[in-house]
């Protein structure tokens, strides 16, 4: 899922060809259309440090200015009670941005569940009352708890 700059001069994509043996282990990498310049952007910490080594970056794509990378990343661990959770597959992936030196890290979201693929909006007003269900009623919440695939009872 790559994602190019607005200007046209990188491509940003999420890669574990620093560790191919390892499928958790994705950072982001920026290159040059032609193919040159191919960069490791370390968010989590310096090259080579075991924190960059676990980071796991996925959907990254560029700010409407160019100057920023929004993507979704395992860097907040588990922050929710996950026996409230259903079943999931991928129990993290909260947004965060950075810069393209991959300093001014910040976080977006806080949750117990994968953010998806995120996309900035380069419209005027974004009109969100068009996502609203307006006087529809939606379902009924009534507290039914599915324990997670994790949880189970040897007793």
């Amino acid at each position: 899922m790559p994602s190019w700059s607005p200007n046209g001069d990188l491509i940003a994509f999420s890669s574990n060809r620093h560790n191919p043996g390892n499928v958790d282990a994705f950072s982001i990498y920026l290159v040059k259309p032609d193919g040159s310049d191919l960069k490791r952007l370390c968010v989590a910490g310096p090259e080579g440090s075991s924190d960059v080594d676990r980071e796991r970056i996925n959907h990254v794509c560029f700010s409407p200015d160019g100057e920023w990378l929004l993507f979704a990343a395992n860097f907040g661990g588990v922050t929710a009670e996950p026996v409230s959770w259903p079943n999931q597959f991928q129990p993290y992936g909260d947004l965060y941005v950075a810069r393209l030196d991959g300093t001014g890290l910040r976080r977006l979201t806080w949750n117990g569940y994968e953010n998806g693929t995120p996309a900035w909006h380069t419209g005027s007003e974004l009109d969100l009352g068009r996502l609203s269900l307006g006087d529809e009623d939606g379902d009924k919440l009534r507290g039914q708890f599915v324990d997670p695939l994790w949880l189970s009872s040897d007793i």
